[in-house]
C-alpha cells in the first residue's frame, strides 16, 4: 500500500491547525490587557478633547477681560405662548424640568414671566409689533443687533437681555458691550453708578453677568416636521445660558446639533452632553476667570459617571 496519501493528508492537517492556531493566538494578542489599557488611554483622550472642544465653543465667552460668562441669578419664570393649552404646557413643563435638573434658579407656578417662549408663522412682524408696544424689550437696544435679530433666517431665535453686577453687589452701565444687554431699570430709573467695582483679582472677576430675561421666537413654518419634545429640550438649553449658535461643535452628542445634523442622526432629547454642560456653568463659581475650565472638568467627571467609569 503506498502510504503517500496518508502522510500528505497528514501533513495537509498539521498545516490547517498551525493555521487555525495562529489566527487564534493573533487574536487573542489583540485583547491583551495592555492593548485595552492602550484603547481606553484613546478614548479618554478624545472624550475629553470633545468636551472642551464642546465646553468652549458652545458657550458665549466673555467679551472683556473683566466679565463672566452669563447665566442667570433672577429666578427663571418661563411662559408659552403661540401653542394650544396642551402643547404649551408640555414645553413649559420640559423647559421647568431642565432648569431644576441643571440647578438654575426656578420661579414658582405664580411668578412673573422672564422666559418667553413664542411660536409664531411670522416672528419678525410679531416681534417688531411687540417692540413698538415695549420699546425695552431688547433692554433698549436700538442698532443693527435687533435688525439682525429680527431678519434671522433660523427656525429658532433667541434674544437674552442681561445686566451688570459688581462684586460688592452694585448693578454697574460702565461694563456695556456689544451684546444685547443694558442696567436692569428700577422703578422706571436706571441706576446711576457708571463706574465698575474694583473688587475683582487676576484670579476673579470684578463683574458677573446675570441673565433677567430671554426671547426665544420659534418659527413655526420652519419647524413643522419635527417633533415637539427635542424642540422644547433645545428651548431648555439655549434659554439657560448664552449659547453660539454659529458655532462647529464637534464630535459632541448635543440637541444644539438639531438643525445641523443629518436626519438619520439628529437628536431626539437633550443628550448627557447637554445637561452637564448646564450643571457646569450652575455649579461652578461665576467669578471665576478660569470658569470655562472648572465647567470642563465638572462636565466630564459628570459624563464620565453617566457612563460607569
Amino acid at each position: 500500500m503506498d502510504a503517500r496519501p496518508s502522510a500528505i493528508s497528514r501533513a495537509f492537517w498539521i498545516s490547517a491547525v498551525a493555521v487555525v492556531l495562529t489566527a487564534f493566538a493573533v487574536q487573542v494578542g489583540a485583547d491583551t490587557p495592555q492593548s485595552i489599557t492602550v484603547q481606553a488611554q484613546r478614548e479618554q483622550e478624545k472624550l475629553r478633547h470633545d468636551l472642551d472642544v464642546f465646553v468652549s465653543t458652545a458657550i458665549v465667552p466673555p467679551l472683556n477681560y473683566g466679565d463672566s460668562l452669563w447665566r442667570w441669578k433672577a429666578e427663571v419664570c418661563p411662559v408659552v405662548a403661540g401653542l394650544n393649552k396642551q402643547l404649551g404646557e408640555y414645553v413649559l413643563f420640559r423647559v421647568s424640568q431642565i432648569a431644576r435638573k441643571v440647578g438654575a434658579p426656578l420661579g414658582s407656578e405664580t411668578c412673573e414671566p422672564n422666559f418667553y417662549v413664542i411660536v409664531a408663522d411670522d416672528p419678525a412682524l410679531l416681534l417688531s409689533k411687540w417692540w413698538k408696544r415695549s420699546p425695552d424689550l431688547f433692554g433698549g437696544e436700538q442698532g443693527a443687533k435687533v435688525k439682525q435679530f429680527l431678519d434671522t433666517p433660523r427656525p429658532i431665535r433667541v434674544w437674552y437681555n442681561a445686566d451688570t453686577q459688581g462684586a460688592d453687589g452694585n448693578f454697574v452701565t460702565g461694563l456695556l458691550d456689544e451684546t444685547s444687554t443694558r442696567a436692569r431699570p428700577f422703578n422706571n430709573e436706571f441706576v446711576v453708578n457708571v463706574r465698575p467695582s474694583f473688587l475683582g483679582s487676576r484670579i476673579t472677576v470684578s463683574a458677573t453677568r446675570n441673565i433677567y430675561s430671554v426671547i426665544v421666537v420659534v418659527d413655526s413654518d420652519k419647524v413643522g416636521g419635527l417633533d415637539l419634545g427635542p424642540l422644547a429640550d433645545y428651548i431648555g438649553v439655549i434659554g439657560l445660558a448664552q449659547i453660539n449658535l454659529d458655532k462647529q461643535l464637534g464630535d459632541a452628542p448635543t440637541i444644539l446639533k438639531l438643525f445641523t445634523a443629518p436626519e438619520d442622526t439628529r437628536p431626539t432629547a437633550m443628550t448627557t452632553w447637554d445637561r452637564a454642560l448646564l450643571h457646569a456653568l450652575y455649579s461652578t463659581r461665576q467669578t471665576e476667570r478660569i470658569q470655562t475650565s472648572q465647567m470642563e472638568t465638572v462636565a466630564l467627571r459628570e459624563i464620565e459617571s453617566e457612563r460607569g467609569h
